[in-house]
């Protein structure tokens, strides 16, 4: 008698994590920097945000103080975080789903493509 046994795999082999810098734009209007991206806003907690539409890019100026127009940036243990819906519905830019793209410096601005 012969038998043949198939091993328990129950787990799946994980992915590895990005060491790239990424930013996401959610359809629920935050902005998400990975770790490595969190590191070009410099510990900054505040933003100003502006669009150019002609490339549709968005920009993150980091601030050192809080201004009338700034947005709060949350640091979290993965990264961080801006709370933007007001700034894509004002510009009728927000996203119907996930954008995710690499950050680039342009200036004092941190440049994401939409």
């Amino acid at each position: 008698m012969e038998f043949t046994f198939n091993l328990f795999k129950p787990r799946k082999a994980r992915n590895p994590k990005s060491i790239e810098p990424l930013v996401a734009v959610r359809p629920n209007g935050r902005i998400v920097f990975n770790k490595q991206a969190s590191e070009l806003l410099d510990n900054h907690h505040y933003c100003m945000l502006g669009y150019d539409p002609d490339n549709r890019a968005l920009g993150v100026l980091p601030l050192d103080t809080q201004d009338t127009n700034a947005f709060p940036v949350r640091y979290a243990a993965k990264g961080a975080y801006i709370g933007a819906k007001k700034f894509f519905r004002h510009f009728n830019i927000l996203p119907e789903q996930l954008v995710e793209n690499s950050p680039f410096k342009q200036g004092q601005f941190i440049g994401i493509k939409m």
